[in-house]
């Protein structure tokens, strides 16, 4: 079951995937400039990496946001597009890192999962094709 906080605390979290998702502010200049000398397009990958802004995360929420992004990588996809993280590695990672409260921080991973299983799968809807006259 997914812990739903009706105040900040779960805004906090969405609000964390969004700016991993979308980003908003100054490029990412080296990155750029790495992948320009490699021939690289950057359109390939989220804003958030090529543009990001900063993002104050609470000390409480340290754990959490770090294993999103230790974890962000480890999505199981099925007909419906993603579907939500293995939480077989998931649980591997936290032992790995040693992670307390670990039933705190998978009830905050698994807010931090919906808002982004939302942004992945709308991005992946086909987009209606233009009439043309």
């Amino acid at each position: 079951m997914v812990r739903v906080d009706g105040g900040s605390e779960a805004k906090k979290l969405t609000g964390a995937v969004d700016h991993w998702w979308n980003g908003d502010g100054g490029a990412n200049d080296d990155l750029l400039a790495d992948l320009a000398a490699y021939g690289a397009d950057p359109s390939c990958l989220p804003v958030g990496v090529t543009n990001p802004k900063q993002f104050e995360v609470w000390p409480e929420h340290e754990p959490v946001v770090m294993l999103f992004l230790q974890v962000q990588t480890q999505w199981r996809v099925g007909g419906v597009g993603v579907v939500g993280l293995d939480y077989g590695v998931v649980l591997q990672v936290m032992d790995l890192y040693a992670v307390e409260n670990r039933r705190q921080v998978l009830e905050d991973l698994q807010v931090m999962e919906s808002r982004a299983k939302e942004l992945i799968n709308k991005a992946a809807e086909p987009k209606p094709a233009k009439r043309r006259r």
